[in-house]
C-alpha cells in the first residue's frame, strides 16, 4: 500500500522537473534606475522627450534674430518637498551654434537646414542661453511643471530649407 503514494510522488516530481526543462528564457528585461537625495526627481517622460517643432515657411525666418511661433513644452517634477528647497533652476547645455545662445542645428543630412539654430525660452518668453541657469521656478509640495518654450532662430540673413533639428541635456538644481 505504501508503494502506491510513493510512486504518485515520483510521477509528480518528474513531471514538475520536466516541465522545466520545457521553460526556456524568450529575453531579458534590464531595470534601471538611482534613488538620490534631492529636493524632487524628475519624472520619466521629461526624462527624454521630444519637442516637435513643425514645419516652418522659410520665409517665417525673415532675417537675421527673427523667430518662429514659440512651442511650449515642460519639465515635470515629482515628489517635491519645500522643507529643503524652495526653488529650482534649469540649465541646458548641448552644441551651441556660433553665438551660444541657442542649439545648433544637428540636421545630418547635406540637404540640412542652414541658418537656424533652436532658441530656448523661459516661461515668460525670455531666452536662455546655453550653459546658463534659467530664472528660479518657485517650487510646491508635490508635482511641478516648470514651463518652457522652443523656437527656430535665424541665425543668418538667409535660411535655407531642410531638416532642422537640435538636442540638449538639462540639470536642475535646487535653491
Amino acid at each position: 500500500m505504501l508503494k502506491h503514494p510513493l510512486s504518485k510522488l515520483f510521477a509528480f516530481a518528474a513531471v514538475g522537473v520536466l516541465s522545466q526543462a520545457a521553460m526556456a528564457y524568450d529575453g531579458t528585461i534590464n531595470f534601471q534606475g538611482e534613488i538620490i537625495d534631492a529636493t524632487c526627481s524628475v519624472a520619466p517622460g521629461s526624462q527624454n522627450k521630444t519637442v516637435q517643432l513643425g514645419k516652418i515657411v522659410s520665409r517665417t525666418l525673415t532675417g537675421l534674430g527673427s523667430t518662429s511661433t514659440p512651442v511650449d513644452f515642460t519639465i515635470d517634477l515629482l515628489n517635491c518637498d519645500t522643507a529643503s528647497a524652495k526653488n529650482a533652476q534649469v540649465t541646458f547645455s548641448g552644441t551651441a551654434d556660433g553665438t551660444n545662445l541657442a542649439i545648433a542645428n544637428s540636421g545630418q543630412t547635406v540637404a540640412a537646414a542652414t541658418g537656424v539654430a533652436i532658441q530656448l525660452k523661459d516661461s515668460a518668453g525670455n531666452p536662455i542661453k546655453l550653459g546658463v541657469a534659467s530664472p528660479s521656478y518657485i517650487l510646491g509640495n508635490g508635482t511641478n511643471s516648470l514651463q518652457f518654450k522652443a523656437n527656430y532662430l535665424a541665425t543668418k540673413d538667409s535660411v535655407t530649407v531642410g531638416p532642422a533639428n537640435g538636442m540638449a541635456q538639462f540639470t536642475v538644481a535646487y535653491n
